[in-house]
């Protein structure tokens, strides 16, 4: 009884309220925590969850911290956390700022500057694909020039969302791929890397007592990256990857150094991993937060049985996680897919309720209506809807998710 007393009166902040973070407001709402929800949009679907609400962008780590310690003074704050939000460095503030469980402010920093991640992990021989710093157009020319027929990826340092993250080789013009790579960032500096041409992953660990729990991996599906290259467009993912139990150890090990090389010793883990010709699992990124695309949310859960929004709860509000909450009580599968029409008037949105009879569907959603504008796809947000579901194995996963987008016709007006 000391222990329900203990969390239902307690108070946790979650940072950002769009429709990706209101699954951590509803998790929270049913352990009967109250929750504090900070958005710079007062309509932010998880405000309307939340006990109290602070108008602030979850970018400003500043204004952020200094609306919590105000809020602090008459109401505690317990813990501090975000989901599908970018904002490593907003939620270390606040959580330093109280004394609350968080990663160091310098490994959010590491985590929100992918050129000092990646110099720290080549500092530790953690391994990860060839990288270097770009100051200049004439340096990208260098690079491509020097090395014919060979694909480099170009990237703000502080990029999200796919926004400018650049497919080039010599065939691209330098001077573009510099100017518009540069005009996504915030601060303006670019990072360049080999491409590694091999399957793509997205791992969502969770980091306890030396050990990294991992409970479900996901294949990235980039078949598309011809389709919208120079762009790289990721199309969903599926659970399992096809991995054997030896790269799978692996892929824990990695991602477990990496997070030491970051400073990071605990909590939540999430990695971008790419599989190299010698069968070696190579960090592209690693993020310390819980993944957007409903990877957490929805696929995750469904795949395994274990929820890391709740851990990630209860490790900000300083309660006890245990790796029974860590290990998949099941192996399922799950996939993910979006939809990409062509740019132009939606004028037509055909066989939802057909979408809605597809055996094993998990989820789906719409982020354009009709009469809206679906643009040119150049990154994530640009494309039109998503998908989800479940089933036993892979193969029928793969089935279903394709009858579920071949159910759905967006008809576009140029």
């Amino acid at each position: 009884m000391l222990m329900e007393a203990c969390i239902l009166g307690k108070t946790l902040m979650i940072i950002g309220a769009g429709v990706e973070q209101v699954p951590a407001y509803e998790a929270a709402k049913r352990r009967g925590i109250t929750v504090v929800g900070t958005d710079m949009n007062a309509d932010a679907p998880g405000l309307a969850l939340a006990d109290h609400t602070l108008l602030v962008s979850t970018r400003d780590a500043c204004a952020t911290e200094q609306k919590a310690l105000e809020f602090h003074r008459t109401h505690s704050i317990h813990g501090v956390m975000t989901i599908a939000n970018d904002v490593p460095y907003t939620v270390a503030r606040v959580a330093h700022a109280m004394g609350l469980p968080s990663i160091t402010l310098d490994a959010a920093k590491c985590v929100t500057d992918k050129l000092l991640m990646k110099q720290r992990f080549s500092s530790h021989g953690v391994g990860c694909p060839w990288f270097a710093d770009i100051e200049s157009a004439d340096q990208v020319r260098e690079y491509v020039t020097g090395n014919i027929g060979k694909d480099f990826v170009l990237k703000p340092v502080d990029g999200r969302g796919a926004r400018g993250v650049l497919l080039i080789n010599d065939t691209v013009d330098p001077e573009w791929a510099f100017a518009e790579a540069k005009r996504w960032g915030d601060c303006g500096r670019l990072i360049l890397e080999e491409f590694i041409p091999g399957m793509q992953l997205s791992t969502e660990s969770f980091i306890l007592d030396g050990t990294c729990y991992t409970p479900a991996i996901a294949e990235r599906n980039y078949s598309r990256i011809q389709q919208f290259r120079p762009n790289i467009i990721e199309d969903g993912g599926t659970i399992p990857a096809p991995l054997d139990d030896s790269t799978k150890k692996a892929i824990d090990d990695v991602v477990l150094r990496g997070a030491a090389a970051l400073g990071i010793t605990a909590g939540i883990v999430k990695g971008d991993i790419v599989i190299d010709h010698a069968g070696r699992p190579l960090i592209i990124e690693l993020a310390a937060r819980l993944s957007g695309g409903w990877f957490a949310t929805h696929q995750i859960p469904a795949a395994s049985g274990v929820s890391l929004v709740e851990a990630v709860i209860s490790y900000s509000l300083g309660e006890e996680v245990t790796p029974s909450q860590l290990i998949p009580q099941y192996h399922r599968a799950t996939a993910i897919r979006y939809w990409f029409p062509p740019q132009g008037t939606i004028k037509r949105i055909a066989g939802e309720e057909k979408l809605k009879e597809i055996e094993g569907l998990l989820a789906y959603g719409f982020f354009r209506k009709e009469g809206d504008v679906q643009p040119e796809i150049r990154m994530h947000p640009d494309r039109f809807g998503y998908v989800m579901v479940t089933g036993e194995t892979r193969g029928e996963v793969l089935t279903r998710v394709d009858q579920a987008l071949n159910s759905v016709q967006v008809e576009v007006a140029p």
